[in-house]
């Protein structure tokens, strides 16, 4: 599987739509690199998931940085950086810039490495692209040695062109948190453009499959279509037999891996295990090496999180949604029980989070956006299972009507 996702990132060919788009992207920063305006000029690529968006960027700085290096080109003699706060993604641009002529590793960055090496060395630059907008922090962590109170501003005031992504179902921190209201106020004197990618290029299932996805990321519970296509999606009782399905699954056709979301406790001798019936393997953990977790072999005997996989497609994702997911009786829905969430990392204090109700919102909206983000990694496939008994139980009871409103119809 060496390389991957890679190829994924890096196609031969965009689609008619993506080749539109950033075709108007480009012609955005080409007039900005004309005529710069002062307070710097942000271009803004909003789309969810698997839409593409590390696709169209790759592709844009590929031509940033070719015509850089030719004198006749309208990028030529210009100073571009890429960025992502997220250690998984970086490797996989680095990597991919080991293999293009035209790119190099140096160009990719971390955001507070990037912003703080800038201020040192007094660089300006013409051009920086950001992928993954939606995890630059949005406050101070001096742990990291980031004072200042905004990655997007400090990385606005050193780039004539900013073009970053945005998906605000994607946020996941409260040190990371954003809002319309903040992408506004933080660009408000910036020249400012918004390009939207729509269609769905990860998850290949009919247009009935993804609203039902959609519709369970943010708690509604609906029946299951009744035409799934050619998508695998099965809803298991137990999480031992999801995982021998997945090992099935990664034999067959590779890339098949165990995610979940957090929220279970350390085993008693201190272990950090997900676990259900008789399922239980390690949390993935983070590893210098640049092969990204879920294209490494041994990780079919880890579970991975949203830390290894954002960003990253699957062929199978089998699902864990962990013991905040619980089932509210008298809404029949799916809520989250946030004294559940055992990663309280991100429920530290934001200055944009002020009042109790933001801050109740912010700690239920990150947990439906971790099940968002997790219920769209597979391409072929979703496997789902959920740690809360009454919740799996509901569940699965829509899977064994499905099962048998199809075996009537094949009588």
């Amino acid at each position: 599987m060496e390389n991957e996702i890679i190829k994924k990132f890096n196609v031969d060919k965009l689609t008619d739509a993506q080749e539109e788009q950033l075709t108007q992207i480009e012609h955005f920063i080409q007039a900005q690199l004309r005529n710069p305006n002062e307070a710097g000029a942000v271009a803004i690529i909003r789309g969810k998931a698997g839409t593409g968006k590390s696709v169209v960027l790759t592709e844009l700085f590929k031509r940033l940085q070719a015509g850089s290096r030719q004198n006749h080109s309208v990028y030529a003699g210009t100073k571009n950086a890429f960025t992502v706060n997220h250690p998984e993604l970086l490797k996989v641009y680095q990597e991919l810039a080991s293999q293009e002529p035209m790119l190099r590793k140096k160009d990719y960055l971390r955001p507070t490495s990037l912003i703080n090496q800038a201020h040192k060395q007094h660089e300006k630059y013409d051009v920086i692209v950001v992928d993954e907008g939606h995890l630059l922090l949005s406050k101070s962590e001096p742990y990291i040695k980031f004072m200042q109170d905004n990655q997007l501003s400090e990385l606005i005031k050193i780039a004539k062109v900013v073009v970053v992504v945005f998906d605000l179902e994607q946020v996941m921190q409260s040190k990371a948190f954003w809002n319309q209201a903040l992408i506004d106020e933080v660009t408000h004197a910036a020249v400012t453009k918004t390009f939207d990618l729509d269609l769905q290029y990860r998850v290949q299932a009919n247009p009935a499959v993804l609203d039902w996805l959609a519709d369970l990321s943010v708690g509604t519970i609906k029946p299951l279509p009744a035409d799934l296509g050619s998508y695998d999606l099965r809803i298991y009782d137990r999480a031992s037999d999801m995982y021998a399905a997945i090992k099935q699954r990664n034999q067959e056709v590779g890339l098949s891996r165990m995610i979940a979301t957090s929220g279970f406790q350390r085993l008693p001798n201190g272990d950090h295990h997900v676990y259900m019936d008789d399922f239980s393997l390690p949390w993935d953990e983070y590893d210098a090496q640049k092969t990204p977790w879920g294209e490494r072999p041994e990780s079919i005997n880890e579970v991975g999180s949203i830390y290894t996989m954002q960003g990253f497609d699957l062929n199978y994702a089998g699902v864990i949604l962990g013991p905040p997911f619980v089932y509210d009786e008298a809404t029949r829905r799916m809520v989250i029980d946030t004294e559940k969430v055992t990663h309280r990392e991100i429920y530290k204090k934001s200055p944009h989070l002020t009042t109790e109700q933001e801050i109740a919102n912010m700690q239920q909206a990150v947990m439906y956006h971790a099940a968002s983000i997790l219920l769209t990694r597979g391409i072929k496939g979703l496997y789902l299972t959920v740690a809360d008994d009454s919740l799996r139980a509901v569940l699965v009871a829509l899977q064994e009507d499905w099962s048998r409103e199809h075996a009537k119809m094949d009588e």
